[in-house]
């Protein structure tokens, strides 16, 4: 990173930096290339990690298959991905059952963690309170960039 910011650069490339990274390395790296953008530099950054992209981007382009799907703000890209993001935690177990009938765009389930993409996210914690799920850090938020980024490039498998 010295070597590349010694010339003063007015653009510089960085392609997937952070892979390998400790957590305090990696934010305090984060934070470098950020202040970088703020003081006027282009910064072009490949990455896998979306979150990196939505905190330090103006602007997020998204090649799927070759092509150009995307080319706008963060904000703007997210913006496409309809519905509301809920998470949360229950101490019960999860089954078929409990989500079953929802309107759901999507939805996860790792052990006790349930993540949920819904248009209609008040609908959906109407029931399952009504069905009596137990629900703890429970959180209503809008799709993130990796919502948004397999929603626009999410492809049916051919048989």
């Amino acid at each position: 990173m010295a070597l590349a910011l010694c010339g003063d650069p007015e653009v510089l490339f960085l392609d997937e930096p952070t892979v390998g990274m400790d957590v305090e390395g990696r934010r305090r790296f984060l934070q470098e290339i950020g202040d970088l953008g703020a003081r006027g530099r282009t910064i072009v950054l490949t990455t896998h990690y979306l979150e990196e992209a939505d905190q330090l981007a103006q602007r997020v382009i998204v090649i799927d298959r070759g092509h150009v799907i995307a080319d706008s703000s963060p904000a703007q890209i997210k913006a496409r991905v309809a519905g509301k993001r809920i998470t949360f935690t229950t101490t019960q177990q999860t089954d078929e059952n409990m989500l079953a009938g929802l309107p759901l765009n999507s939805q996860q389930v790792d052990d006790h963690r349930v993540r949920l993409l819904t248009n209609e996210p008040e609908a959906v914690l109407r029931e399952l309170f009504r069905r009596g799920v137990e629900m703890r850090d429970l959180e209503v938020s809008g799709a993130d960039l990796e919502e948004a980024f397999v929603a626009m490039t999410h492809h049916e498998a051919r048989a």
